[in-house]
């Protein structure tokens, strides 16, 4: 857990994460745990969505279209998606006739940005995509059901990126140490932490997530008990009244 992710994930992607989100070893990747998690069968509500938050959106596109710029040469690309209920606008700026070509009214994707407004409506300028295509067909129920893990991102390092690299350190990395005592963990029915850690990253029903979530509670407070003990005996070691003066 202590294996730096430069030995991974390689550096490129290790500094990116370093940088973004302070994420520097295995043990760090994994407990950046998912903010929620969506299903390619479900699309986003994007109501939830506010100006100046870094989000990623599972939508369908509604249009694409597009027009010249009012201040210089070139075209814009407009994009609409939605949810099936409120709709968020996309601009493109370069590349305007590729990303129309894979922006086809009735597409489904992953699209991340930060959240502005221009003429009152919602707008990802310029954001990062992933389609949601498979074309394997014997795959199709899978994907179809396939439980998607929505990270917490920041600007370059969408959700996509982080879910990738978490999958590369799971299938690296031995989870082998256990906080929690066997016997405790089986009072209580409670997972290993390896697979807590795989319930929660690589989940394949949402049953997985909650007794993930239920495990790593006990992690977290014995983190917090660490803590306040250490402090404890810190502050005892500075309170100690002096021992009695040597003789001679």
């Amino acid at each position: 857990m202590r294996t730096p992710l430069t030995t991974l994930v390689g550096a490129k992607s290790a500094k990116l994460l370093g940088k973004a989100l302070g994420l520097h070893t295995a043990g760090e990747l994994l407990r950046h745990y998912p903010r929620r998690y969506a299903q390619r069968g479900e699309l986003t509500d994007i109501a939830g969505v506010e100006i100046g938050e870094h989000v990623t959106v599972m939508a369908r596109v509604i249009k694409a279209h597009q027009r010249p710029m009012r201040n210089r040469r070139g075209k814009i690309l407009e994009v609409t998606i939605t949810d099936g209920t409120r709709q968020l606008q996309l601009a493109f700026f370069n590349q305007t006739a590729y990303h129309e070509r894979r922006l086809r009214p009735g597409t489904i994707g992953l699209f991340a940005g930060k959240v502005g407004a221009f003429r009152r409506h919602l707008q990802l300028a310029h954001p990062e995509y992933q389609l949601l295509e498979d074309p394997d067909a014997e795959a199709v129920d899978k994907f179809v059901n396939e439980i998607i893990p929505v990270y917490p991102a920041a600007e370059g390092v969408p959700s996509w990126v982080i879910g990738r690299c978490v999958q590369q350190v799971l299938d690296l990395v031995d989870i082998a140490d256990d906080p929690l005592p066997e016997q405790l963990r089986s009072k209580y029915r409670l997972p290993t932490l390896a697979e807590a850690l795989r319930g929660i990253h690589r989940p394949e029903a949402m049953e997985d997530v909650h007794r993930a979530r239920e495990r790593l509670k006990w992690d977290e407070a014995m983190a917090v008990q660490l803590v306040l003990a250490e402090r404890r005996a810190s502050a005892s070691h500075r309170l100690a009244p002096p021992g009695p003066p040597g003789k001679g």
